[in-house]
């Protein structure tokens, strides 16, 4: 997706349905299990997980300007920056690499500065779509082999009851 899609979409697609917790239960406290150190968010959107984290330890980023605006003002004790490649311990792409195509994801991962890297999203080829916005959904094993470079060190599946009978995947990478 490029920024001048989110650019004029706002914040109309950040959050399913508009809902604070689409997976039915609170994801916060298992983000902080899997994050090592300071965390980066890769498309933070509003900045609704923000408060897994603590203040001094995370920084949201966006390209989507509205979204940070929106993100600075609802938590403003967080940082939130348009998206620049800046560095953490841990990035978080939370529903976020979905939205980048098979061609622009090896450009994407190697903008990625940081040593371990969290993707959570429903995985599975059979999710992708074009529309507005368009989804290219992979399986884990598409993700591994695109994260070359990097060993895949768990995965987790958890519950999204926004989708009934679908499981948000959590896998972390590591340099």
């Amino acid at each position: 997706m490029t920024a001048k899609f989110w650019e004029r979409e706002g914040l109309r697609h950040i959050t399913p349905a508009g809902k604070d917790n689409p997976e039915g239960w609170d994801v916060r406290s298992f983000l902080r299990e899997l994050a090592r150190g300071s965390v980066i968010e890769i498309g933070c959107g509003y900045g609704r997980l923000c408060t897994a984290f603590d203040p001094e330890d995370y920084i949201g980023t966006d390209i989507n300007p509205a979204a940070v605006a929106k993100a600075m003002e609802i938590h403003p004790e967080h940082r939130f920056e348009m998206f620049n490649g800046q560095s953490a311990d841990t990035a978080l792409l939370y529903t976020v690499a979905l939205h980048i195509s098979d061609d622009d994801l090896p450009g994407f991962i190697a903008g990625i500065n940081a040593d371990r890297v969290i993707v959570a999203e429903i995985m599975g080829r059979e999710w992708r779509r074009p529309g507005n916005p368009p989804v290219f959904n992979r399986d884990p094993e598409g993700y591994i082999e695109a994260f070359a470079g990097f060993e895949c060190k768990e995965i987790h599946a958890k519950p999204y009851e926004h989708y009934k009978g679908t499981d948000i995947t959590f896998l972390a990478f590591e340099r």
